[in-house]
């Protein structure tokens, strides 16, 4: 059977309480570690994470390569790629950050950690001055939204009402704009085996040992380089010494894999909470479910390449499932430029009004990027 999309994402998302309407969107694609080679999972102190979880109806050890946040910035970054192209077709805000030394930095909504409510867009001045953003008219105005009327949100910064945002703060008349995410992914790994790290071989050429040197000399670590030790394997659960000052290396080969699997989806209850003032609703929520169905296609299309040392390959096409309301899943291929189709097509009928704001850092962010620049230079 074949999936009539803008159907079901009407029928998903409107206000009409229905016994049949769908629960959302599935995605899936299926991947291998490219070359068979160990994948490097995100550093954190301590050891990895590895837990058991249900896969196929069977527990199995599981590692994660992105968590639901990660995974959130790599679908804002192909948006991102889209509006430094000119393509993209909805409001985005930003801030210009001018360092004394360096050039002028522009950062995004799809860039900043809090969206529309972070500190760089809050602080930050108008072109023409007068206070900070947040403390103006237009600032305040995006504060008082809420859930009955989030048009202010969608005509400053539209993909906010996808990914979740919140204003922690400021609380208006009807609370604090809190908007969960609707679009929710991560990527894990299946049946991890931790891999111990080896050390490389010591360079001959790398001298500067103390017994090397002439008197007066100084070391190679006191010229910012550093002697390599001569090989060594380092057991995965080696706890290194902590010296004062310096954070401990962490001594990790990543894990070995049999595949990985990245998992979403896109709930038509959380975008149903979304709701407007002056554009119609559903409408409005069939946009936002576009965009994340557009995003997602990017996700895919951009590649698998994580970190150093985390390069997947897919094994399948990405795939999507319709979940309807008695549970069942009905397929249905969803390309880029299909995408990209769906989401014009949305834009067009509902007509977002692009109220974006573009600002200035101001002084006082300035600052403290050149304070943080010192020292950083300082610290090395």
């Amino acid at each position: 059977m074949t999936v009539d999309l803008l159907s079901a994402l009407r029928d998903g998302l409107s206000d009409e309480p229905s016994a049949t309407r769908p629960a959302g969107i599935e995605v899936r694609q299926d991947l291998e570690p490219a070359g068979g080679l160990p994948v490097q999972p995100p550093s954190y102190e301590g050891r990895l994470e590895i837990h058991d979880r249900y896969i196929d109806g069977e527990p199995c050890r599981t590692i994660e390569l992105d968590s639901v946040g990660s995974a959130a910035n790599r679908l804002e970054e192909v948006l991102l790629a889209l509006h430094r192209a000119g393509r993209y077709p909805l409001p985005v805000s930003s801030t210009t950050v001018e360092p004394s030394d360096g050039e002028a930095i522009t950062i995004t909504t799809l860039e900043m950690p809090h969206r529309s409510f972070d500190a760089w867009l809050r602080l930050s001045e108008p072109v023409g001055g007068g206070g900070r953003f947040d403390a103006s008219e237009r600032g305040l105005e995006l504060s008082l939204a809420h859930a009955a009327a989030l048009d202010p949100l969608l005509e400053t910064s539209s993909h906010d009402l996808l990914f979740g945002v919140w204003d922690s703060q400021k609380k208006g008349p009807h609370g604090q704009v809190r908007i969960g995410r609707a679009l929710t992914s991560s990527l894990i790994g299946l049946k991890p085996i931790e891999q111990a790290q080896f050390a490389a071989r010591r360079d001959p050429l790398n001298l500067g040992e103390a017994s090397d040197l002439p008197r007066g000399a100084r070391r190679l670590s006191e010229q910012g380089l550093s002697s390599i030790p001569p090989q060594q394997q380092i057991p995965y659960d080696h706890e290194p010494a902590r010296t004062a000052g310096k954070i401990p290396v962490g001594f990790r080969g990543g894990v070995v894999i049999t595949e990985a699997r990245y998992l979403g989806f896109l709930s038509f209850a959380a975008l149903r909470r979304l709701s407007f003032a002056h554009y119609d609703n559903t409408e409005t929520r069939v946009l936002l479910a576009a965009l994340g169905l557009y995003a997602l296609t990017l996700r895919g299309a951009a590649g698998w390449d994580l970190r150093a040392r985390c390069a997947l390959v897919p094994r399948a096409e990405m795939c999507f499932d319709l979940v309807g309301a008695d549970g069942r899943r009905e397929r249905f291929a969803l390309a880029p430029d299909a995408a990209r189709s769906l989401l014009d097509d949305a834009v067009a009928r509902v007509g977002v009004a692009d109220r974006s704001v573009h600002l200035r850092a101001g002084a006082m962010l300035n600052g403290l990027v050149d304070n943080a620049v010192a020292a950083s230079a300082k610290a090395g």
